[in-house]
């Protein structure tokens, strides 16, 4: 092989790749706080600074996505704040720093995948530092990198890779005869990979399968027998475990309904996600403009394997796919191990579990050996020349379309309105961009934005309630406005989720101020009577509060408080928990009726006193055993209820 692939070049090239990963993604850090940013960090000062013991207890159970409560990427953002409010620059750049890590784990990994297929030791390395520096630079992942909360993506691909280079110590301890290092670095260091993988996210119970997955393919006949029982008896049943999961659920649920917030049943997703997958490598092999955007309501569920024409092909893709990499796993076993890992990296969150369709971010730990391949393929026997030059022209192309899109995220306004422009049929894209041009000062083009939308968009809350802010930030109400925001509420297919209660807060204010003609007391109820209408809202506990809740808080505003009691009252009894009676009761005394809110707290004491969670919740419940161990939650009943009164013996 020629000088040019020697080791030394090629680590520089790593290198290389690593800042320009830093350069190109650098532009991005300017950015905003994301949607679900705003639902998980506010949890850094939501019981005060996270400063003692008790607080960063509180703090480490809080978390409420799966039932783990992802308790390792919650730490995580301690590394950036420790309060809220916060800049969002140093969380970004923790994220950028650990994709950086992770890319200079894949090209330790890849090293020992190329050690493992027996390649020429210059090759190894090449094909190693292409592989990883393509992924690494690659555009796709731009908004995992920039979208702060997806650090929860990013850390148990951290923790796959450390698990893989703990699984090659074991084997190669094995093969040298030390089966008990051998034996440690698979159950200490595998195991202990895998369980802070899992804990970061649900997602990280695929670690052992994709262990697995990697020894059964690469080179399996230079495994000692020992490695290969080891691996049998301690990672085989961890591997099954997400198999098992998923079929089950996909079994449990035919025959289901479509599920509340997402309008598709169980049945559907599996049908429609082969076609996901598909795209997905479409833009990984820049078969497809990748634009880096997070509102992915207009991708739509199959209903059948005809519809959309494509979806039956798509499945069919798959199916070929599987079984065109395993049969071929001897041959070519760099390309099956890729197709497989691909795959089995998506089993989670592209099967049965209900989760949304689509998200960019699903791929980053899947997809890390997808250009691996394509370095071994550079890097053949005599092509010195190509693989340096390949490979530093994939770099810079990758680089710079990584740079457009981190510029992007830089500039917020531009972000959604590119967002928008690009996806018409999302209906999220267009609220969210006419809610930015509105920031921006921009109500005309906000205005022309949102009434298309409305045109387009009938059954969605978000864009009848968002064209009624716009018109009222001209001052007055369109005609229409208000049949159309009952009809998208009384309609919606989905139920609205925060949105009703987050709107409700601001429109009750300025309904109550005057400040927007049409806008009054009798059109917020109307609303509100509309949502009441919808079977889908009611059904839902949480919303059935919300809807109380607004009622309560308009009832409040034009002073009647003996019935924004009864409604406070009763939004607390359809979903009883502390948090929501020292809210409802704090507001009451904000209001200048601190009477009403003690009376509120004694009305909460009347419940029996019980976890908000059962056991089956996960998190939540440990959450609940924390605060009811420190006795928060009186303590902080105690401290409201002296304040009001207090304030009722300054004001009696």
């Amino acid at each position: 092989m020629k000088p040019t692939l020697r080791f030394l070049p090629a680590l520089c090239f790593m290198l290389s790749a690593l800042v320009l990963a830093w350069l190109a993604y650098t532009p991005g850090l300017k950015g905003s706080f994301l949607f679900d940013d705003a639902a998980n960090l506010p949890a850094l000062g939501a019981s005060g600074r996270v400063d003692n013991a008790a607080a960063l207890l509180r703090y480490l159970t809080s978390g409420h996505a799966d039932p783990t409560g992802r308790p390792v990427a919650v730490a995580s953002f301690l590394l950036d704040a420790r309060d809220w409010p916060v800049s969002p620059l140093p969380f970004k750049r923790t994220n950028l720093l650990i994709h950086l890590l992770n890319g200079a784990l894949l090209f330790l990994v890849l090293r020992r995948m190329g050690q493992a297929l027996n390649l020429e030791a210059a090759r190894i390395v090449w094909s190693a530092a292409i592989g990883s520096s393509a992924w690494l630079l690659h555009p796709f992942f731009v908004s995992t990198v920039l979208y702060i909360v997806q650090r929860e993506a990013m850390l148990p691909a951290t923790f796959a890779l450390l698990a893989l280079l703990c699984s090659f110590r074991s084997r190669t301890a094995w093969q040298n005869g030390r089966s008990r290092a051998g034996l440690v670095w698979l159950v200490l260091g595998v195991g202990g990979c895998s369980l802070l993988a899992f804990l970061a996210k649900a997602n990280g119970m695929l670690v052992p399968l994709l262990v697995v997955l990697t020894h059964a393919l690469l080179a399996p006949s230079d495994t000692t027998p020992g490695f290969r029982k080891a691996v049998l008896l301690f990672l085989g049943p961890l591997a099954a475990l997400p198999v098992v999961y998923v079929t089950w659920f996909a079994l449990a649920s035919i025959g289901e309904p479509p599920i509340a917030i997402r309008g598709w049943t169980v049945t559907q997703r599996l049908m429609t996600e082969p076609s996901i997958l598909v795209d997905y490598v479409r833009q990984l092999w820049l078969l497809k403009i990748t634009d880096s955007n997070l509102l992915h309501d207009d991708v739509l569920a199959a209903t059948s394997l005809t519809t959309p024409w494509y979806t039956g092909l798509c499945v069919a893709a798959v199916l070929v796919a599987v079984l065109a990499a395993w049969h071929t796993r001897k041959r070519h076993p760099a390309v099956s191990l890729t197709i497989l890992f691909f795959l089995a990296g998506h089993l989670m969150e592209s099967s049965s579990p209900a989760l949304e369709l689509y998200f960019e971010h699903r791929n980053y730990l899947p997809a890390m050996l997808m250009f691996w391949p394509l370095g071994i393929v550079l890097t053949r026997p005599r092509s010195g020349a190509v693989a340096l030059i390949g490979g530093g022209a994939i770099a810079l192309l990758l680089a710079s379309l990584s740079f457009a899109n981190a510029s992007l995220w830089g500039r917020p306004l531009d972000q959604a309105t590119a967002w928008a422009n690009a996806h018409p049929a999302s209906a999220r894209a267009q609220a969210y961009a006419a809610q930015m041009e509105l920031s921006a000062g921009r109500n005309m083009a906000a205005s022309r934005r949102i009434e298309a939308a409305a045109t387009r968009f009938r059954g969605e809350p978000q864009i009848a309630l968002n064209q009624i802010d716009i018109h009222c930030a001209q001052g007055q109400m369109a005609n229409g406005d208000l049949s159309y925001a009952r009809e998208a509420l009384r309609t919606a297919q989905r139920e609205p989720g925060p949105l009703l209660l987050n709107w409700f807060e601001q429109a009750t204010t300025a309904a109550r101020a005057g400040n927007c003609g049409g806008l009054t007391r009798a059109a917020l109820e109307s609303i509100l009577d509309a949502a009441d209408a919808n079977p889908r809202i009611e059904a839902i506990p949480g919303r059935r509060q919300d809807v109380l809740h607004a009622r309560g808080a308009i009832a409040l505003a034009w002073a009647e408080p003996d019935k924004a009691l009864d409604l406070f009252n009763r939004a607390l009894a359809a979903l009883p928990a502390p948090s929501t009676a020292l809210e409802q009761a704090a507001t009451l005394g904000r209001a200048g009726f601190p009477s009403h809110g003690e009376r509120h707290l004694e009305y909460f004491s009347s419940f029996a006193p019980s976890g908000v969670h059962s056991w089956r919740d996960g998190m939540p419940w440990v959450h609940d055993q924390v605060l009811s161990m420190q006795g928060y939650w009186p303590n902080e009943i105690a401290h409201l209820r002296a304040n009001l009164v207090s304030a009722q013996a300054r004001h009696p």
